[in-house]
């Protein structure tokens, strides 16, 4: 399975405040990854940052919207969550669709901002996901400090790199 977290315009536009320099960059490497993963039929998750301002606004804004390279397809699944993480109903609804398909034995976690949303989800998910075997691959994850600490976190929690 693939997560892959946050990916949304925001982060490429240097005049918000989550722009992250670096995410530009990813993005063909993010693709690949992705497109591996269609022709895998691995199951894919997305998730959207909906700041708690616009949650009962619209969310349709340009800048929350996933980025264009990386568009969901239809029969993938994207969550929404106003704070850092999912919000544990969320969580328990992934858990739901997923088995549906057939629980993965092995989840990869990409995207941004590293040290924040991608290490809170990542910690979230294994609570649903107890007997999967987490990855991230350093490549494949950005964010705009904290990068190599968070890194040596996720391996305290059994986090393996690809």
């Amino acid at each position: 399975m693939l997560v892959i977290v946050d990916m949304q315009n925001r982060i490429l536009d240097s005049a918000d405040e989550n722009y992250i320099p670096s995410a530009k960059a990813l993005l063909p490497q993010l693709k690949n990854r992705l497109d591996y993963a269609r022709k895998s039929a691995e199951v894919v998750l997305f998730t959207r940052d909906i700041p708690i301002e616009y949650k009962d606004q619209a969310e349709e804004i340009t800048k929350l919207q996933i980025i264009r390279e990386l568009a969901p397809l239809n029969h993938e699944f994207v969550f929404k969550k106003n704070y850092f993480t999912l919000a544990p109903e969320t969580l328990l609804e992934i858990r739901r669709v997923v088995e549906k398909q057939k629980l993965p034995k092995e989840i990869e976690v990409v995207g941004a901002e590293l040290s924040i949303c991608v290490l809170a989800n990542i910690l979230a998910l294994q609570s649903v996901f107890p007997a999967a075997d987490f990855y991230v691959n350093p490549q494949l994850v950005t964010g705009n400090k904290w990068n190599e600490e968070a890194l040596k976190i996720l391996q305290e929690f059994n986090i393996k790199e690809k």
